[in-house]
């Protein structure tokens, strides 16, 4: 069983102050932390990356430029027996899982897409394949708790 800490459009310094104190607390308590873009500054990354005991990263579209060159803008793990695609998103948010979809169709084997950029937390199917999106991670925003064991996967949004 693996269990992650999911976050995305964390903002700072244009939303908060500094990456939510919740998230340290956290971070002791999962096995690692997945973190979808628009930090906007390195420190953010940074920040995240010391308190994680695994860190996955991509880029967004509000980040700073040596944020855009510290980390892709997107990412395929593995974790446990689960292919899972990471993208922050780009552009409209319609029709953003169909072009994420798209982005990856040279990876037929992903199981899971996990983006940000929305702000709206998802959790549902397209193409057969099972969308995430732990939503803003702002004061009032949400972020995710994601469970693994083999081939099952929990996503339980919590609000900030």
């Amino acid at each position: 069983m693996k269990r992650f800490l999911v976050v995305s459009d964390i903002h700072v310094p244009r939303y908060q102050r500094d990456v939510p104190e919740r998230f340290y607390r956290l971070s002791k308590e999962v096995d690692g932390i997945i973190a979808l873009g628009d930090y906007v500054t390195l420190d953010t990354v940074l920040t995240l990356q010391a308190i994680a005991k695994i860190f996955y990263g991509v880029h967004g579209n509000a980040d700073r430029i040596d944020v855009k060159e510290y980390l892709p803008d997107s990412k395929i793990i593995v974790i446990e027996n689960l292919i899972i695609a990471l993208t922050h998103g780009w552009g409209p948010p319609w029709n953003l899982r169909e072009r994420i979809y798209k982005r990856f169709i040279d990876v037929p084997d992903v199981d899971v897409f996990l983006y940000g950029h929305t702000h709206e937390a998802f959790d549902g199917f397209e193409h057969g394949k099972r969308f995430l999106n732990p939503g803003a991670a702002i004061p009032g925003g949400t972020y995710a708790i994601m469970t693994i064991v083999g081939s099952d996967l929990e996503f339980e949004i919590q609000h900030l």
